[in-house]
């Protein structure tokens, strides 16, 4: 028996130990991140930015956590003091009599103890209201009011949120409060249930009466504040205070106030009367009116009279909706232009060489498509990767902006040995770019401008205003983990035949020196080799946050970012663009969205105000970040800047060679377009009807396919970078586009018709401002009827069969559409690609659509003569036609020989070949030298039908495919 409970103590001491042990462990780590994440901050001399949100947070904590405990002990304090001197005899009296025994003389303490445990908790949780905090002593006007209470915007984004956040704090921490009063009383003889009168003393009587009248105040107040929140109310089929919020739900909170206020009288003038009667009344009073007056009136109202008859109530209140909306999304009448485009559907050999300009910008090379080509040709190594899809951007080459697609050469670490010296100190970093023109290629595959790894084998072409001489990436996409640089042994750079090593010579970096910064690394990152390696010398650093999107919101976690940084090449080295947005959900009367195409990014959905107000520019080499203001009118940036004034910089800062880069961000276009669809109607009936309502046209699918397969509904068309001159400008441009098509457009149903096109440029001069080119009704099909289209076109569906047989693959790029003067013209390229694991796919041919015509060519400029009026006008000269010969009244084709094949059609060709192969496999069994025969023939048409569409005999060799 004693050895059993000796090892039940030992036991237990274990456990201890190894739970004080967890403890210190995960403290130490808790501390070390801290430590480190200042390190960091300091090290990109942003070490205000970390004392400003870590003090403002501690501030909250510590301030909030001292006020809550001053409620919980003053209020116990009092429980105390208002104890009976004798206790009254209740059943329970020997529990409590025990208790009093245990605590004794350790009041005071358990006070403290109780107050202190409770408050760090309460308190510690306000931690996360610093952004709140920070915009409400920061934040200013918007100039713009609120038709309902006649405020300023910036009253809800900016104070309200903190004051609402105030009361429901306090109400909290005193409804706490009194029910921690309420178990001392009882504990303290105060409070008996079970006596026959007297249940409750004087003092506690006064005591619980204050709190409950303090308590009442508060909701009084809560009230108050609860009416401007209507302004966001999301009662109706739109956001704001529409018909039953402002008729019904504003008068009800007005009551509930008053009521609240006669509730707090009731109860402190209840305290020199017996009994509870008063307060019970005030009570009752107070629930009876905000279940029924706040919530089933208002309910019933809503629907027995509001939904009945809503355009007539709702109608002003919509009104101010589309006006707050349009306005809170960039889409009102400052931001958006709106052209109506007198479409005709006839393009002529005139025009399109009056527009050879914009014909020559039209990107034939897919960035998604083209990733596997990049890597296949210029990835070197294969630690190194390119990301997919690819970026889309513009360069000068001899003065005329280049469309151009890139991608940075990053290292895969998942290729990497899980070695930690390889991992961490000897592979650290990516290398350069590959660059490609948009709307060229060489043989079908990307025709590079900027290519090859290392000094002596890069290659920028001629007349390509660009110079590369810090190709080194250690910042980068989706690049986590750390590296060590500066060790005592090399880093690789890159490979030519064999290693070329390297020694970073930049400044991104935190210094290792020291015991305790190492210890500290070595808990942040969960290993020891930090701590022991022999690599690590005096003169060594380690870059850690080194993924671009993740280094960003670790400097500015107040702002939202773009889904897609992009590269750029300026300066001599590489570069990485964020775009930043500012968001909030509390615009009065805008509507909230929730952002189809943006599902993972942090413009998905969440908020009713946006604003891409600040690029972030990240250096791939140093590391460093700069934050630049592009819009100084939006409030919310600049209360930001007023709380951050050593992160941000002014436009004006911006050097001209990366500010020449800056694009329209893909996430906020996709906000913008897929809210404009609804909001693009200006009159409040006309947009309840909703009859006249867009949607985003649909995606055309990739795959290649001899089905007619329209886009489904449900996957939206992606924005589309374009370099193009716009009808009636004189100047090209780097813009975003996208489509419109009727809400009842369904590819699937019916014949979707393109209402519009929207267009956002690029350059410093007009950005942030939209363009939308109007058609007119029922003239031009949307880019997924004319993807079904081109796959049941006489040419292009049996030249896809023919090229989707064994051996290869066909898929479809990007369905570009192309605005010029007054006509649009899509264009389509089409992949080839073996079926090869090293094959890449590359451009076999272009197909170009206009006006019902539809041409396929090996290029561009041919595909496009194909589709001109006065041109050709078709894929290839129409067959003449066959004679045919009746008998017994029926009019029957004649079967020609296989020397008449050169003078079929194509479409008799396919029908021959079906015919012939059908009857062989009739006679195969009976007679299998006759089936012989009958596919040597079929095999003769098909050649024939391969010479006709151009196409080679066999498919593309590897070496081909994956030069």
């Amino acid at each position: 028996m004693r050895g059993s409970g000796r090892s039940s103590r030992i036991r237990i001491f274990v456990a201890i130990a190894v739970g004080l042990l967890l403890v210190l462990f995960l403290s130490a780590s808790g501390v070390a991140r801290l430590y480190t994440d200042w390190l960091w901050f300091d090290s990109l001399e942003r070490g205000s930015v970390w004392t400003t949100i870590v003090g403002t947070q501690f501030t909250l904590a510590v301030g909030f956590s001292v006020i809550f405990f001053m409620i919980l002990w003053v209020n116990l304090y009092l429980a105390d003091r208002f104890a009976p001197s004798m206790r009254p005899e209740s059943p329970e009296e020997d529990l409590i009599e025990r208790y009093h025994q245990i605590v004794g003389s350790h009041v005071g303490k358990i006070r403290v103890g109780i107050s202190a445990l409770f408050a760090l908790v309460a308190g510690g949780n306000t931690a996360a209201q610093w952004q709140t905090w920070l915009l409400f002593i920061n934040g200013g006007d918007f100039g713009r009011t609120d038709p309902l209470f006649n405020k300023d915007a910036g009253f809800y984004i900016f104070r309200l949120p903190f004051w609402t956040f105030l009361v429901d704090w306090f109400f909290s921490a005193l409804v706490f409060a009194l029910i921690l009063s309420l178990i001392a009383h009882y504990l303290n003889g105060g409070i008996r249930a079970t006596v026959p009168s007297n249940r409750v003393t004087s003092g506690v009587k006064l005591h619980l009466s204050i709190l409950l009248a303090v308590l009442a105040v508060l909701r009084a107040v809560a009230y108050w504040l609860d009416r401007f929140h209507l302004v966001n109310s999301n009662r109706g089929l739109y956001d704001g205070a529409l018909s039953t919020d402002v008729q019904v739900q504003l008068p009800a909170l007005k009551l509930l106030v008053v009521i609240s206020l006669f509730g707090a009288v009731l109860v402190l003038f209840n305290i020199r009367r017996e009994g509870w009667v008063l307060p019970v009344v005030a009570l009752g009073l107070w629930a009876v009116s905000h279940v029924v007056v706040a919530t089933i009136y208002p309910s019933l109202y809503q629907r027995l009279r509001v939904e009945v008859e809503q355009s007539s109530r709702e109608e002003p209140f919509i009104a101010r909706n589309i006006e707050a909306t349009r306005f809170a999304y960039g889409l009102d009448e400052g931001n958006l232009i709106e052209v109506d485009l007198p479409y005709e559907p006839a393009l002529t050999v005139a025009q399109l060489e009056a527009n050879a300009d914009v014909f020559e910008d039209i990107s034939i090379l897919d960035p998604q498509l083209a990733a596997d080509a990049f890597n296949r040709s210029e990835g070197g190594r294969e630690l190194y990767q390119f990301s997919e899809p690819l970026d889309v951007d513009r360069y000068m080459v001899d003065g005329e902006l280049e469309p151009v697609t890139i991608g940075v050469r990053s290292l895969n670490l998942a290729r990497v040995d899980s070695d930690w010296e390889k991992q961490h100190i000897v592979n650290t970093h990516g290398y350069g770019v590959a660059m490609a023109s948009s709307d060229a290629t060489s043989g079908g595959l990307p025709d590079y401008v900027v290519s090859g790894i290392g000094p002596d084998e890069q290659r920028i072409a001629e007349g390509f205003a660009i110079d590369l001489t810090q190709p080194q990436v250690y910042f980068d996409e989706d690049f986590s983990g750390y590296a060590i640089v500066g060790a005592s042994r090399d880093e690789v750079d890159y490979v030519a035949g064999e290693s070329v090593n390297y020694r970073y010579d930049g400044t991104a970096g935190v210094p290792m020196s020291g015991l305790v910064r190492r210890t500290a690394f070595a808990l942040r990152f969960q290993q020891y080799e930090v701590l022991i390696s022999p690599f690590i010398q005096s003169g060594s650093r380690v870059i850690y946050n080194r993924d671009v999107g993740e280094r960003v919101r670790e400097l500015a976690p107040f702002l939202s970012f773009d889904s897609d940084p992009y590269p750029i090449v300026a300066n001599g080295q590489i570069y990485w663009i964020v775009d930043a947005y500012t968001t909030t959900s509390e615009f009065p009367y805008s509507q909230g969205v929730s952002v189809r195409s943006n599902q993972g990014s942090d413009l998905s959905g969440g908020f009713n105000y946006v604003r891409n107000s600040v690029k972030a520019v990240v250096d791939a080499y140093n590391g460093d970040v700069s934050f630049y203001v592009i819009d100084e009118d939006d409030p919310i940036v600049a209360a930001w800047a007023k709380t951050f004034p050593d992160l941000f910089q002014s436009i004006d800062e911006v050097p001209q060679s990366i500010e020449e880069h800056f694009r329209y961000p893909t996430d906020i276009f996709n906000v913008q377009t897929e809210t404009w669809d609804t909001y693009q109607v200006a009159s409040p009936i006309r947009f309840l009807e909703g009859a006249q309502a867009w949607r985003v046209t649909s995606q055309p699918f990739q795959a290649g396919g001899d089905e007619d397969s329209p886009a489904a509904a449900t996957v939206l068309m992606t924005p589309q970078y374009r370099t193009t001159r716009l009808p009636n400008e004189d100047q090209s441009s780097f813009v975003l586009q996208r489509g419109f098509v009727p809400s009842s457009g369904d590819a699937s149903t019916g014949r979707p018709e393109l209402t519009a096109i929207m267009v956002a440029p690029s350059d410093p001069e007009r950005y942030g401002t939209l363009i939308q080119y109007r058609l007119p009704a029922g003239r031009l099909s949307a880019p997924d009827l004319i993807d079904s289209d081109i796959r049941r076109d006489d040419i292009i569906s049996p030249f896809i069969s023919l090229r989707n047989r064994e051996g290869s693959t066909l898929e479809f790029g990007q369905m570009q559409m192309v605005l010029v003067e007054n006509t649009v013209v899509y264009v389509r390229p089409l992949y080839i690609k073996a079926d090869t694991t090293t094959a890449v796919p590359e451009l076999n041919r272009v197909i170009a659509v206009n006006g019902g015509r539809i041409a396929m060519a090996e290029t561009l400029e041919e595909a496009l003569r194909g589709i001109t009026v006065d041109g050709a006008g078709t894929t290839r000269p129409p067959p003449e036609p066959q004679p045919s010969s009746p008998e017994n009244g029926e009019e029957e084709s004649p079967v020609p020989e296989v020397g008449d094949l050169a003078d079929l059609t194509v479409a008799e060709l396919v029908a021959r070949v079906e015919t012939l192969l059908d009857a062989a496999n009739l006679v195969e069994a009976s007679e299998p030298e006759t089936a012989e025969e009958l596919r040597a023939e079929a095999l003769a048409a098909l050649e024939a039908l391969s010479d006709i569409l151009g196409v080679p005999d066999s498919p593309p060799t590897t070496e081909a495919a994956g030069a």
